[in-house]
């Protein structure tokens, strides 16, 4: 059962409340314009659409804007749980991150330019995504999971309860496009590229 009264008040959005208070008050107006801000202004660009489903292992480019490149990695694919089938569970890393290194190593939350990241194969039909490698290596990256704000409760992507906070932690739900566009333009106001 959903609990209405957490929306605003859980773990999500009290640490997103405590690290906004901590910017200085130009990144603050920036991050204010953004969430009223047209999605055209700050939409994912397209590189080019494919249709192939992701497999474990692809590493995919995005383009948030002009020439500025970031990647990811698929870490799990044929999710199916409450919000949907055949999801995808992916990583995106911050600027000149080495993937192969970060995956070799055990990832880091402070590697990750957003939290672990439920998806649709859409990001790649729609081109937002576009795999560019494979990670051929076996890999595990132990320590990601996610919060369900309605529910209060901590969640691996199949929807399987986790008794304690994951070490790397994302929201429950399925990412929309204008969603993780969103994210990652909050991201880069915050770093100072935009």
């Amino acid at each position: 059962m959903m609990d209405f009264k957490n929306m605003n008040n859980n773990i999500i959005s009290n640490r997103w409340k405590a690290r906004y208070e901590k910017l200085p008050d130009d990144v603050k107006k920036k991050l204010d314009d953004l969430n009223n801000a047209d999605i055209f202004d700050y939409q994912l660009q397209v590189i080019k659409r494919k249709r192939n489903y992701p497999s474990i292992g692809d590493i995919f480019e995005i383009n948030p804007k002009d020439s500025l490149f970031f990647y990811g990695i698929v870490v799990n694919n044929h999710i199916n749980n409450i919000n949907g089938k055949d999801l995808l569970l992916v990583l995106i890393f911050k600027e000149n991150m080495n993937i192969d290194v970060c995956i070799n190593e055990g990832v880091k939350a402070e590697e990750l330019l957003l939290p672990p990241q439920i998806v649709g194969k859409e990001y790649w039909t729609r081109g937002y995504f576009y795999n560019i490698a494979h990670y051929d290596k076996k890999f595990n990256v132990d320590g990601c999971g996610f919060y369900s704000i309605g529910k209060g409760k901590f969640f691996d992507e199949y929807g399987s309860e986790i008794g304690n906070e994951p070490r790397i932690l994302g929201t429950y739900g399925v990412s929309t496009i204008n969603g993780i566009a969103m994210e990652i333009n909050r991201e880069l106001i915050i770093a100072g590229i935009v």
